[in-house]
């Protein structure tokens, strides 16, 4: 019976610093929040005071079509009314444009 007692201490301190790991994992996850990006942590921070405006290189006309998060990059589409689709990469935090894939035939060349 002592036995029993004793694992039922044992497994009810396990519980208690499972609960307190987690706690302050947590904590310390919500005060960084560079500790909680699934790719680690950035090697710049930049701090913005306010949001940042991104000017994109497109013809009037043009719409922003379907956006996809992708890890820490915001992926859209931007429908051109003439021309190829463009696919644009960009990372929320600084508002830059970290790439352009514009769809088409390589080369730039049209096809025939």
């Amino acid at each position: 019976m002592q036995i029993l007692k004793a694992l039922v201490v044992i497994m009810g301190v396990l519980i208690l610093a499972g609960f307190t790991y987690l706690g302050v994992e947590l904590y310390k996850r919500m005060s960084d929040p560079n500790r909680a990006s699934l790719t680690g942590p950035s090697t710049t921070t930049t701090v913005l005071d306010r949001p940042a405006e991104v000017t994109l290189d497109v013809p009037a006309g043009a719409r922003i079509g379907e956006m996809l998060v992708a890890g820490n990059r915001v992926l859209f589409k931007v429908t051109l009314p003439q021309g190829p689709d463009r696919l644009y990469l960009i990372d929320p935090r600084t508002g830059a444009v970290t790439a352009t894939v514009i769809a088409g035939p390589s080369g730039g060349k049209a096809a025939p």
